[in-house]
């Protein structure tokens, strides 16, 4: 065996600089791998910079319970009102009411003001009020926990000066006598405030949506490089059956997956269940249904496995970001929202917390799982024609 010589420092220089025009021509060629490479990351950045431009929460969903009914507890609630943090978007009148409009997510936190809020500062004696908040979403915990702190500090300042007029002393006097307002705070649905109750489930979805929407995206392009279709063909298998097959085993791989991962979440991470599984599990369903049916499309406009891995990278990457885990989407500038809508994961990881964290009832989710079955609806009877239409024209030898 003969060993090549080694090159000399100018030919080396030569040859990686033939090597570099090669390539740099094959990039100039190819338009979706400029996008990736560069389009993609500058759109990323200024996507991720815009979601986060705001950098607090602001119009925080609220309900309001003003048990007092007095002129002291309206000026708590107009201080709420005055706060671009809180929207007091509907009242109630008993801690059930509260209870389902968390429970039915119309509002994120709850102010409640006792009955004897004003009769209790009146006496000298602190009065408390009652924040209540939606803690499966840690997101809004902390901010209303914040937003509301700062608020009854505000507000206790305030009550030293009602409580000055109606014992006519003099500032300095009443401002020794009286106690101010004082926060509670009540967290529902993740009472421990565990950050694992909060993530882990979003990382799950995540996780699963990536590796079913990869698989599927490379698995019938693989298929085409390798020739092996036109050979299925030869042996009279039809295209629905191929479909058929890839898609179920795929789904099965991937259902069996998803929930042995959520099984190890209960009892190893100690992550609460408290919904319904039959919810569960339509949501899984419908939710894998949707991202298969996605995969398969992207399988069939993808020319090999590179490029589908590229194109399934690019749905897969700001998933999680923009799915509301990161960031409450109402909180998002519009054209943030508008891409959290195009994502399926924005429909499956929220659900799938608040299923199991608050036991969220089928009206609540229904409008996701219209918008998830709308995904199979258009990509699952759309890869079918476009895939029959490819695999009749494969050639076959006995023809």
């Amino acid at each position: 065996m003969f060993l090549q010589p080694l090159p000399t420092p100018r030919g080396l220089l030569r040859s990686s600089f033939d090597i570099a025009r090669r390539e740099l021509a094959y990039m100039l060629r190819t338009p979706k791998l400029l996008l990736i490479m560069f389009a993609f990351p500058v759109l990323a950045i200024i996507l991720f910079n815009l979601l986060y431009s705001q950098h607090i929460i602001l119009h925080i969903r609220t309900a309001v319970w003003d048990a007092s009914q007095t002129s002291l507890s309206r000026q708590v609630v107009e201080a709420f009102a005055d706060s671009d943090r809180f929207d007091l978007v509907t009242t109630a009148a008993s801690e059930r009411e509260i209870r389902q409009l968390l429970d039915t997510r119309q509002v994120e936190a709850a102010l409640v003001i006792p009955a004897d809020f004003a009769r209790q500062l009146q006496r000298g004696q602190s009065s408390k009020v009652l924040v209540i908040v939606n803690g499966s979403n840690m997101l809004f915990s902390n901010a209303v926990l914040s937003a509301a702190t700062e608020i009854v500090s505000t507000i206790a300042a305030g009550s030293t000066l009602v409580k000055l007029e109606s014992m006519g002393l003099p500032p300095d006097s009443a401002l020794k006598a009286v106690q101010p307002v004082e926060l509670a705070l009540r967290i529902w649905y993740n009472p421990t405030f565990n950050y694992a109750n909060f993530l882990v489930l979003g990382l799950l979805a995540t996780a699963i949506q990536q590796v079913t929407l990869l698989y599927m995206a490379t698995s019938l392009v693989r298929e085409k490089a390798a020739g092996t279709l036109a050979a299925l063909r030869e042996e009279g298998i039809s295209a629905l059956a191929v479909l058929l097959g890839k898609y179920g085993v795929y789904f099965a791989v991937n259902f069996f997956t998803l929930n042995l991962l959520l099984t190890s979440c209960v009892y190893w991470f100690k992550i609460p269940f408290n919904g319904s599984l039959t919810q569960l599990l339509l949501l899984e369903v419908i939710f894998l249904g949707g991202i298969l049916a996605l995969g398969t499309f992207l399988s069939l406009v993808s020319r090999n496995e590179l490029e589908a891995t590229q194109l399934s990278m690019v749905i897969a990457l700001p998933s999680f970001l923009f799915s509301g885990y990161t960031w409450p989407v109402q909180a998002m500038p519009p054209l943030c929202q508008a891409i959290s809508a195009l994502l399926p994961l924005t429909y499956f990881a929220g659900n799938l917390r608040d299923i199991a964290l608050m036991d969220i009832s089928f009206a609540t989710m229904q409008h996701d799982l219209v918008v998830l079955t709308g995904l199979v609806a258009v990509f699952l009877p759309l890869s079918v024609l476009l895939f029959h239409r490819q695999y009749s024209r494969l050639p076959v030898e006995n023809q």
